[in-house]
């Protein structure tokens, strides 16, 4: 027989050094796929929580009634213009397990839709004036779990008459982030060309409404101000005609509701810098 040819053992070990650095570049690049991946995922889902949050404040939102379901913990933070100290407000939704100290409960969605609305500047009596009104600027912070995306991921499973518990472990698993928002009305502006009349009534009727959403927001506690946010961040921005007012109820029992709700008490004789105003976008602002 003549002679049969074939690789050699050289050839093979060049081959197999080859394929091993091809290899070793495809898995390199895996994780950054899957990375990318996953964050296109996750900026979808808060796109559509965002659409869902600024129609909640657009509109004076009444009807949506899980919106507390899915909001964990609202911190509002004072900080005045003068020497007073600030202060700081800890509100948690019905899902959160126990009674975190220094947290009040929401009441109805309308506390939570007052408080997200409130603008970012505001007067109000302070520790060491209270009998002025004091330019007041307002930090708001909103602790979401998702509202949209997967199904397995929704913690609020309904089942007859019952509703997911604040102790239901799926709670653990949802994904979440926080918001920090911030209402701006314009002012009025002058006509250019025109300094004596009247400013331009349309350019001081319109408020900005700015949400910066940071995720993912991982708990290391039960406290209100134990929690880490991921470097993932976006802004999402909108106008609204109009600008937000104090809340008055409209629902029952009417005998509590007033122009200041904390938690839905009767309007107090005299404010003091411990009591919240509560405001709303007025229903049907575009």
């Amino acid at each position: 027989m003549g002679p049969r040819s074939a690789f050699t053992l050289v050839e093979i070990a060049i081959c197999i050094a080859v394929v091993s650095i091809a290899m070793v570049a495809i898995i390199g690049v895996l994780p950054a796929g899957l990375n990318v991946q996953r964050l296109n995922r996750e900026e979808s889902v808060l796109t559509q929580d965002a659409e869902l949050l600024l129609n909640a404040v657009r509109a004076g939102q009444v009807r949506l009634q899980d919106l507390v379901n899915y909001a964990d913990r609202v911190t509002l933070i004072r900080q005045y213009r003068d020497a007073s100290p600030s202060q700081t407000n800890y509100y948690h939704g019905p899902l959160v397990a126990g009674n975190p100290e220094g947290s009040e409960a929401f009441v109805d969605p309308f506390q939570l839709i007052g408080l997200i609305s409130r603008p970012r500047y505001t007067s109000e009596p302070s520790v060491n004036h209270p009998a002025a009104s004091i330019v007041v600027t307002n930090t708001v912070r909103l602790e979401m779990r998702s509202m949209s995306g997967s199904m397995a991921n929704q913690p609020v499973i309904r089942s007859g008459n019952t509703r997911t518990v604040g102790s239901d472990p799926r709670i653990d698993f949802a994904f979440r982030y926080l918001v920090t928002i911030e209402t701006v009305s314009r002012q009025g502006v002058r006509v250019p060309g025109d300094t004596f009349r009247a400013a331009d009534a349309t350019a001081g009727g319109v408020s900005e409404v700015r949400l910066t959403l940071e995720w993912p927001l991982v708990r290391s506690g039960p406290k209100p101000a134990q929690y880490k946010v991921g470097l993932s961040r976006r802004e999402f921005r909108t106008e609204i005609v109009g600008g937000p007012s104090p809340l008055l109820g409209n629902i029952p029992p009417s005998n509590y509701f007033g122009p200041i709700l904390f938690p839905f008490r009767p309007v107090p004789r005299q404010l003091s810098a411990s009591d919240v105003i509560l405001y709303r976008f007025q229903p049907g602002s575009l």
